[in-house]
């Protein structure tokens, strides 16, 4: 019965063309404001900007800097940005609190650019260490569900350590003057961490903990611009093509733009983080998939944030579980791929 109401859905979709009347002609420029972070796991979005894709699809581009999720709360309630990528945590954070948004893509899966960092001299070898040390990271991220989920795999509680909420902007200083001991944060704040004499001691893959990073666009934007949503989608695409074939030149040249080292970015490109096509997204077998059939059934992407929401909820972080077949919206996606053919 779901998968019928979803296959006539959107075939109704596709006859009546998802891009809707567009309100844009395809040849015509159309403004977007995109709410961004300095996370390698928005590799795509800095190849998109490095590399001219969002001019070439015609996108007018305006950027608005975030150092973490839950700031692009307000920004997306007042409509100041449209669009954006950020982590799983925030993204269910932002639904539950009511935020008009719908999470729409899959930007990577960041099992392993995502972890627990600790001082060499800190004494700290295994979560359990983790017992009276000052420990650091954002709140409201997903790297805050990953420390509260390794302290329960440790054995231990929030009361257990000494918890300490600290921007990235006064991270890599803290760590080196040994103001705290470890740090829980996502790349490339993990590997600058390691690079401070720091020793990665486990990453959110390690714990069995899926995480990665999404798009979120506000639901009015969405319905008023189905023809650049086509065309984001379309970047994406090119984008995670050329991650694929160019890691060392791309690593070089999102370095320079970061001010990181080409190894660090590298490394992060090819060993820690995946960036899958939108097709490969797509597949129902996917562990982050957006099919329109995973989805209906609270599997794939929607199961994977409906059990974050759940552990967020045990964890006093929010209220309630959003309905996440309903929060993603898997369509735009659906009418890309069927066009693209």
């Amino acid at each position: 019965m779901i998968k019928n109401f979803i296959a006539a859905a959107l075939a109704g979709l596709m006859l009546t063309g998802i891009w809707g009347s567009p309100a844009h002609a395809q040849d015509d420029k159309i403004k977007v404001t995109i709410g961004w972070q300095p996370t390698m796991n928005g590799a795509r979005f800095f190849i998109a900007d490095i590399e001219g894709l969002f001019e070439k699809e015609k996108l007018d581009v305006s950027l608005i800097k975030f150092t973490a999720g839950p700031p692009f709360f307000a920004a997306f309630h007042s409509a100041s940005i449209d669009v954006g990528f950020m982590g799983m945590q925030p993204a269910v954070t932002a639904v539950a609190q009511g935020i008009p948004v719908k999470i729409i893509v899959l930007e990577n899966d960041a099992s392993g650019a995502e972890g627990l960092v600790a001082r060499s001299d800190s004494g700290i070898k295994k979560l359990s260490d983790l017992r009276g040390k000052r420990v650091a990271t954002k709140r409201g991220s997903s790297a805050h569900t990953a420390l509260l989920t390794g302290l329960e795999k440790g054995g231990l509680t929030l009361s257990d350590i000494n918890l300490i909420d600290l921007d990235v902007t006064a991270l890599i200083p803290a760590f080196r003057k040994g103001d705290i001991d470890a740090a829980w944060y996502w790349e490339p704040w993990m590997g600058l961490l390691k690079r401070a004499n720091g020793e990665v001691i486990v990453t959110d893959g390690q714990i069995n903990l899926p995480v990665g990073i999404v798009w979120v666009a506000r639901e009015a934007w969405l319905q008023e611009n189905q023809e650049a949503m086509k065309r984001l989608l379309r970047i994406l695409d090119t984008a995670a093509d050329l991650i694929r074939k160019q890691p060392k030149e791309l690593s070089a040249k999102i370095a320079k733009r970061l001010g990181l080292s080409a190894e660090h970015v590298y490394e992060v490109l090819t060993k820690q983080a995946s960036w899958p096509t939108n097709a490969e997204s797509f597949a129902e077998s996917y562990v982050f998939s957006l099919s329109p059939n995973a989805i209906a059934a609270n599997k794939g992407l929607a199961g994977i944030l409906a059990d974050n929401a759940e552990f967020q909820k045990k964890s006093g972080i929010i209220t309630k579980v959003p309905d996440f077949t309903t929060a993603v919206d898997p369509s735009y996606m659906a009418a890309y791929l069927k066009n693209k053919k």
